[in-house]
């Protein structure tokens, strides 16, 4: 018979595409090319095959068969080219549409065999192939063992991945193996830390047997099998006692095992053991398909502990959270809610836990409005893009309808591979806190003042170790560094009291510590250089729960020019008692050019004329003087217009009204500024020379006196200031120590005041473009670190205010300056900032601008002022209103202007700029 190929058939003009052959009886599995040289060998093969091979299509047509197909053909009664039966028709079309090989026993001749039907991969065709029926029969039941093997894993696969509880899996199983090996018995011995065996799962068994607790010793088999890492096929169960060597009992009916180890070979979980009742023992197979079956099973084992471990990780982090005495939420990277704690839910939403997660910020408008689930939704974004946490405020309106401030942490999280996962948050009430601010803010005025009075040195003794803290002008009063004063002991300081008045002192300490009152002494204490100050030592005793006196708590407030000042008050009190008694002069105060501003004293007595006739200029007082005079004043005034500060004291003679002639003694005083240039001249002329030289000392011991106050002011706002730094340090909340850092600044703004005041003759004003130079200069070094580039331009003349204008209006700057280094530019920017202060002249009872602030004021009366402020920092936040604003900064601005009964404007664009109108109270 010859070899037929698809393009040797007539009426079919496809091309050759090869054909796949595959047997069971001989193991023939021939896989034709498209090559010539593959389809040549290819052809000699089958020709000389000694079973039948032939190729038909999908619609039943005969296209090859080789020498040993033709009886096949004939018996089918067709011939090459030609079709096959209906009935292998239906097989050739049923092993194409399901992509399966199909079987079936032929007869040809007097041999019979087994087809075997092979679809090609396109279902095109399918190659039929026969082996000997003897072969074929054992190859089949081979093949149908591996068939079912196959199937039985594949279904013990998808279990492990569709079952979420691990008894259902080993059940389900259970019966897959034992109906895939005819078995009736099936079991997992899960090995225990003791050596001993659980029977953890099992299918056949007596229910009392599932749970039980076998000992090693019993379970030799199961150990043995752990022991040999291989599967142990038990074949003498028949003997007596072979069962129990697994650990079971009762089983007769068993003739065969076989066991095999669960888990990895250095950490194994147990042995899974199969038992029948038949005959046949188990083969190699049946061991190859157990392990596999337990390597799977292994698996689903150690993921489900992973899973139980994950589980348990998961409910302890929600009771963890739960536990948190704080809102707590966590979001997608969609911002879709995926869990949050009790309290959460309860206090904000007012909804339980469970309906939270899933739902977006969107759904919950009824209980957040919009306006503030857009901040949340833009601050979550910020978070998602670029990582990190966020911190903020908010104002949030609770379940419980109270508006309440939360303090809101926001951080991004990433899963293992770094991936943004979404955003966690936490909210802390803060609003007793902020409360406890608002009175603290309130109270920090009453304990400024209070502070001026209390002394500069604060100390806290531990009496039961001796040790204390020292805390204000350590160094600037005792000579000792800070350091070296926290190492006095409460003995050391009782031995820095003069040994003239320690005994007194002690006697008292004594009597407080035994009756439980205040101290109140002064005494003098040494210095580290051996000299000695006065000081007001107030304290007290403090007791602990048993009622035994433990610390000693006081302020030492240095008094030594105190009373030094109050001595000499007492001589110049009694020096000006007398002097007012005696004295009939003048006292008077002089411009530059020596033109009077202001006479007070016996002018009229002495001079004849009134003040104001002098004061006006229609009465030229030089020109009173005696001609003989004239050279001598004109010297002496010319001497102290060329040295700055100088007095000058001479005898001179004028003419009264009436014309009689007196002989003065005047003494004069040329005040100048930081620069040396002359601001005025003060001075007084008297007749009596005694009592003209007791009124220079009470003029000069009220000036040192009022130059005392001023400078301890300006040391006792210092030392708030430093207890506020100090203070600051107590805390590591960033909001509490800026707040601590803003009143330190109010704080020494208002010091240099004083500082200026306690410099300048006149105490009742200020040179105001020397003090603002001196604060913003402080202010830059303050907020220097990111401002570097931040440039300052002043246009301020020479211009005195009074105190009770100064102060509010440094604040002001003070707050203006620290919001714009802190808020309008960003780190290392360039910038600009801008401060001129000029005065408005006064026409027909209202102020109207000049056309420049220096030099211009044109006429009228000038007591108003206009101060403008601007920074390139960038336009002021809209969602801020100046003029009810939530900042303390901005409302102290409103304030300190409504003080000054001015007038504030805020101009918004590429430059933010303030306008303040108001007038100097100080005059």
């Amino acid at each position: 018979m010859k070899l037929w190929r698809d393009n040797q058939i007539p009426g079919n003009k496809s091309k050759a595409k090869g054909t796949a052959l595959g047997g069971r009886g001989d193991n023939i599995n021939v896989d034709i090319r498209k090559s010539e040289a593959g389809i040549e060998w290819m052809e000699e093969f089958l020709l000389n095959s000694p079973t039948p091979v032939l190729k038909i299509e999908k619609e039943g047509v005969i296209t090859y068969s080789n020498e040993a197909g033709k009886p096949l053909i004939e018996e089918w009664g067709s011939i090459p080219g030609g079709k096959v039966p209906l009935n292998i028709q239906k097989i050739v079309r049923k092993a194409a549409f399901r992509r399966k090989s199909e079987f079936l026993e032929l007869k040809a001749g007097e041999k019979t065999y087994l087809a075997t039907f092979v679809p090609s991969a396109d279902g095109k065709y399918t190659v039929l192939h026969t082996s000997d029926i003897n072969s074929s029969k054992k190859m089949e039941r081979k093949l149908s063992l591996i068939d079912g093997y196959y199937e039985a894993f594949i279904r013990v696969a998808e279990l492990s991945l569709i079952c979420t509880d691990l008894q259902t899996l080993l059940d389900k199983s259970f019966n897959l193996i034992i109906s895939t090996l005819d078995a009736k018995y099936c079991k997992i011995l899960k090995l225990l830390n003791d050596g001993n065996f659980l029977v953890e799962a099992g299918v056949g068994w007596k229910p009392e047997d599932t749970g039980k607790v076998i000992k090693r010793e019993e379970a030799s088999v199961a150990g043995y099998t752990v022991l040999s890492k291989k599967p142990i096929n038990i074949e003498d169960l028949d003997k007596k006692g072979s069962i129990e060597r697994m650990g079971l009992y009762g089983y007769s009916e068993i003739t065969h095992g076989i066991s095999v180890l669960v888990g990895s070979l250095e950490k194994p979980y147990g042995v899974l053991a199969v038992h029948s009742t038949r005959k046949e023992k188990f083969t190699k197979e049946d061991a190859c398909f157990l392990k596999g079956i337990a390597s799977m099973l292994s698996l689903a084992l150690e993921r489900n502990k992973v899973e139980s471990t994950l589980l348990d990780k998961v409910l302890f982090l929600e009771t963890l959270v739960d536990t948190i005495p704080a809102p707590v939420f966590y979001k997608d990277r969609e911002g879709i809610y995926r869990g949050c704690n009790d309290l959460f839910a309860k206090m904000i939403l007012g909804i339980p836990k469970e309906k939270v997660a899933g739902c977006s910020i969107d759904e919950f408008l009824e209980k957040i409005p919009q306006e503030l689930g857009n901040v949340y939704k833009r601050t979550d974004r910020q978070l998602l893009q670029r990582g990190g946490s966020l911190i903020y405020e908010s104002r949030i309106m609770c379940s419980d309808g109270l508006l309440r401030q939360f303090l809101i942490n926001k951080a991004a999280y990433r899963n293992l591979n770094g991936d943004m996962e979404g955003l966690v948050g936490v909210m802390l009430d803060i609003t007793g806190q902020k409360r406890t601010e608002g009175s603290l803010l309130k109270s920090e005025e009453r304990y400024r003042l209070a502070a001026e009075q209390t002394g500069q040195l604060i100390y806290e003794f531990d009496l039961r170790n001796g040790y204390g803290e020292w805390a204000g002008a350590v160094k600037e009063l005792t000579g000792y560094t800070y350091n070296e004063m926290q190492n006095f002991s409460y003995y050391d300081w009782l031995e820095h009291i003069h040994p003239d008045e320690r005994r007194r002192v002690q006697q008292e300490f004594k009597k407080c510590w035994n009756t439980g009152e205040k101290f109140n002494e002064e005494f003098r204490f040494r210095r580290k250089d051996g000299s000695y100050f006065s000081v007001e030592n107030k304290g007290v005793y403090l007791k602990d729960e048993e009622g035994l006196v433990c610390k000693a708590l006081g302020v030492m407030k240095d008094i030594t020019e105190l009373k030094l000042s109050s001595q000499k008050l007492k001589e110049s009190e009694e020096m000006y008692r007398s002097f007012l008694q005696n004295f009939k002069g003048i006292a008077f105060k002089l411009d530059r050019n020596f033109a009077p501003l202001f006479m007070e004293g016996a002018v009229e007595e002495i001079t004849g004329y009134t003040e104001k006739d002098l004061i006006s200029g229609r009465i030229n007082f030089f020109n009173l003087l005696d001609p003989e005079d004239f050279s001598l004043l004109d010297n002496c005034r010319n001497k102290m217009s060329s040295v700055p500060n100088s007095i000058m004291e001479y005898d001179y003679r004028f003419r009264r009204k009436d014309g009689t002639v007196r002989w003065v003694h005047e003494l004069i005083h040329n005040i100048c500024n930081e620069n040396g240039e002359t601001e005025f001249i003060q001075g007084y002329a008297y007749d009596i020379t005694p009592k003209k030289k007791a009124e220079e000392t009470l003029a000069k011991a009220e000036a040192i006196g009022m130059r005392e106050i001023h400078h301890r002011i300006k040391n006792n706002l210092q030392i708030v200031s430093s207890l506020l730094s100090l203070q600051a340090d107590k805390f590591k909340d960033r909001d509490v120590i800026e707040a601590f850092r803003e009143s330190e600044n109010r704080v020494a703004s208002m010091s240099i005041i004083h500082e200026e005041l306690h410099k300048s003759e006149d105490t009742t004003s200020i040179d105001f473009a020397a003090y603002l130079r001196k604060l913003t200069s402080e202010l830059l070094y303050s907020y220097r670190i990111g401002n570097e580039k931040v440039h300052l331009f002043l246009d301020v003349d020479h211009t005195f205010l009074g105190i009770d204008t100064a102060v509010p209006l440094g604040i002001i700057i003070n707050e203006l300056f620290s919001n714009s280094l802190k808020y309008a530019f960003s780190r290392g920017a360039d910038g600009e900032i801008s401060i001129s202060l000029c005065r408005l002249p006064e026409i027909s009872g209202s102020f109207i601008e000049s056309s420049s602030c220096i030099g211009t004021a044109g006429p009228g009366i000038q007591t108003g002022f206009k101060l403008v402020y601007s920074d390139s920092g960038g336009c002021f936040p809209e969602n801020i209103d100046f003029y009810n604003p939530d900042t303390l900064g901005l409302q102290l601005v409103n304030a300190l202007v409504e003080q000054l009964d001015g007038t504030v404007e805020i101009e918004k664009g590429d430059q933010t700029r303030f306008t303040i109108r108001f007038e100097d109270k100080g005059f």
